[in-house]
Formats: structure tokens, C-alpha cells, sequence
């Protein structure tokens, strides 16, 4: 059976990265449309007359606040302006975005016109940003792992630990693994790690695998999953003493640990 890799975090980072591009596209488009919005209003000076608290169906306080003002020699009384900010009082003066053709509809808040792009612009950064760089990463290592595998040396190794990948879960479970890998030739010392495989694919402890290292970074480095082949017989007694010699390794069945 040949392995194959799986993508991972790339698609999980794709998603994020995205969302934060149609977020900060959206916080300017908003941003643009409450500006031409706020260029055909005109403003006044209001003064609260009443402020009412309620409460909402979910039980949190609310208010109703109502304003006097003066528009075109037309006086308005008592009218509800649409929102409410912590610090309001009875008798204070506020300036008011009012349409000519309809002086008493208030709209979106001048408030809120800055509030929401401003939000939606500073989670669009956060969404951008992580998967972005999330995604450079990805790359650049992705780059460096086949830079080796087209002209690095083929380092045999034999399998030393299998466990789930935790940086992804779908419904709290682990949908792939990784292994990690030792040389056979007990001159090197290191411990190199595949990339992601779907969990399903069997891959005994022993079994024989390439790595192909970068021959002038030896960190540079590509596990080829397709190279995975059964333990060979005495394999596992030979995967003890090489893993023993790199870090004091506790060898059993299912898996190998480092103290």
C-alpha cells in the first residue's frame, strides 16, 4: 500500500487566510459606503430629552433614547435616535446625522460607522495574518523538503515512532499521523519527521523507510512515505540500540519514548 501525504494545515490556513481578505474587503467597502452615506446627511445639534431603559428578549438592559432638535426652522421633538453609548444623560448635547428628505429617520449612527468597519477591518487583519503566515511557513518548508527530495542524499532509516498529528482534529478526533524516523547508520545522529498521513494507512514500528537530506543543511530534509516498506527480520532489535544511542530512548510494542 503506498502512503500518501495528506495537506494537513494547509486548507485550515487557506480558510483563515481568505476570511481575512473578504473581511478587509468587506471593511472597506463598508468604510467607502458609510462615507458617501455621511457626505448626503446633514448634521444637527440634538439635545436628550429621555432616556428609557428596557429589557431585550435575552434579558440584557437596553435603552431608548429621544432628542429634541432644530432642522430648516422646524423644530422635532421627542425623537427615538436610534442608539444609546455608556455616559449618556438628560440634557446633554449630541450631534445628530439626519437625511433633508427625511429628518427624523436616523439610520446608522454616526457611532457605528466607524465602530463596525473598524472591527471588521482589525478582525480581517487577525484572520490575514495568521493564516498568512501560517501558509508562508508551510511553503517554505514545503520548498525546502522537495529542494531535498530532488537533490539530497537517500538516507535509509527505519521507523521509530508513529502518533496522531495534533494540530488538527475534526470532531475531537485526529484524522492523521505522523512518524518519525532514525538512520540506520548509527554514524548519524538524527530524528527526522514525515509530514502529515490519513491515520488509516498501518505503518509498523521497524518498517524501513528513505529520507532524502540536503547535503549542504542537514536540516533541510524529505520523509518519502511512499518508500515505507515491513520491518526486516531483526529489524526492531537494531531500532533499539540506534535509538538508545541518540537520547536514552524506552523502546516497546507500540511506540517509542524519549526520557
Amino acid at each position: 500500500m503506498v502512503i500518501k501525504e495528506s495537506k494537513g494545515q494547509r486548507p485550515a490556513l487557506t480558510v483563515f487566510f481568505v476570511i481575512g481578505v473578504l473581511l478587509l474587503c468587506g471593511a472597506i467597502a463598508l468604510g467607502i459606503y458609510f462615507a458617501a452615506d455621511s457626505a448626503k446627511k446633514v448634521e444637527v445639534q440634538a439635545v436628550i430629552t429621555q432616556i428609557e431603559p428596557y429589557t431585550d428578549e435575552d434579558g440584557e438592559r437596553q435603552y431608548d433614547v429621544y432628542a429634541d432638535y432644530t432642522f430648516d426652522g422646524v423644530e422635532y421633538e421627542h425623537v427615538d435616535i436610534n442608539f444609546w453609548q455608556t455616559g449618556m444623560s438628560v440634557g446633554d448635547e449630541i450631534t445628530l446625522e439626519i437625511s433633508a428628505s427625511d429628518p427624523t429617520g436616523m439610520g446608522v449612527p454616526k457611532v457605528a460607522k466607524i465602530i463596525i468597519p473598524c472591527a471588521l477591518a482589525f478582525f480581517g487583519a487577525v484572520f490575514a495574518l495568521v493564516g498568512g503566515v501560517g501558509l508562508f511557513k508551510e511553503v517554505k518548508r514545503r520548498k525546502a523538503a522537495l529542494q531535498a527530495k530532488q537533490s539530497g542524499n537517500i538516507v535509509p532509516c527505519v521507523v521509530s515512532a508513529v502518533y496522531p498529528d495534533t494540530s488538527v482534529s475534526v470532531n475531537g478526533r485526529f484524522p492523521n499521523n505522523l512518524l518519525e524516523c532514525v538512520p540506520e547508520d548509527k554514524n548519524i545522529v538524527a530524528v527526522y519527521v514525515s509530514e502529515p498521513f490519513a491515520a488509516h494507512y498501518p505503518v509498523r514500528l521497524a518498517s524501513g523507510i528513505n529520507v532524502f537530506v540536503d547535503g549542504q543543511d542537514p536540516c533541510k530534509y524529505y520523509v518519502d512515505l511512499t518508500s515505507v516498506t515491513p520491518p526486516k527480520e531483526g529489524a526492531e532489535k537494531a531500532l533499539k540500540s540506534v535509538v538508545k544511542e541518540i537520547s536514552g530512548a524506552v523502546f516497546s510494542d507500540e511506540h517509542i519514548t524519549y526520557e
